[in-house]
């Protein structure tokens, strides 16, 4: 991990197409402004790690899917001449 001082102002260049500059900073906050394309996506943390878990989860069978009728369900359907074919 690369730890740099900057000040309000200064940037800082990733690669020749993303650059970060310092928009303000207070004793408790630092605004950081963003350039990069489009096609790259640019996430808070917690919001990258939200992804990342929803996916392993979705990856894992960890979410139920509501939409699947139950056992029950089908037998209903059944019954009622509305069966699958």
């Amino acid at each position: 991990m690369l730890i740099i001082r900057r000040r309000v102002g200064e940037r800082i260049v990733i690669g020749s197409n993303i650059e970060i500059s310092v928009a303000s900073a207070t004793k408790k906050a630092v605004r950081l402004a963003i350039s990069a394309p489009k096609g790259i996506p640019v996430l808070r943390g917690e919001v990258h790690d939200a992804v990342v878990a929803a996916n392993v989860a979705a990856s894992t069978g960890l979410i139920e899917d509501e939409e699947t009728p139950d056992d029950e369900d089908e037998a209903n359907l059944e019954v009622a001449g509305q069966g699958s074919r």
